[in-house]
């Protein structure tokens, strides 16, 4: 049986990671998104994929919150 190529191996957990950020993001958008979007950028091989986690985080948040406020599902005083 043969080993992976270290290179292979490295794109494999790149990509793992980003998919894995990707759907907390959509989880929870806000801060569990902007915290792995920064976690991701503080990677030297992974700062665009951080940009682009931090960036879906930042839109799919405030989407969220606009059809919440929309449908009076935020908390009314």
């Amino acid at each position: 049986m043969e080993a992976k190529p270290e290179k292979d191996k490295i794109a494999v957990d790149k990509n793992r990671w980003f998919y894995g950020a990707l759907a907390i993001a959509i989880l929870n958008p806000i801060f569990a998104g902007l915290i792995m979007g920064m976690l991701l950028m503080r990677e030297p091989e992974m700062k665009r994929e951080g940009m682009i986690v931090m960036t879906f985080s930042l839109i799919w948040g405030a989407i969220a919150l606009m059809l919440a406020a929309k449908y009076g599902l935020l908390m009314k005083q």
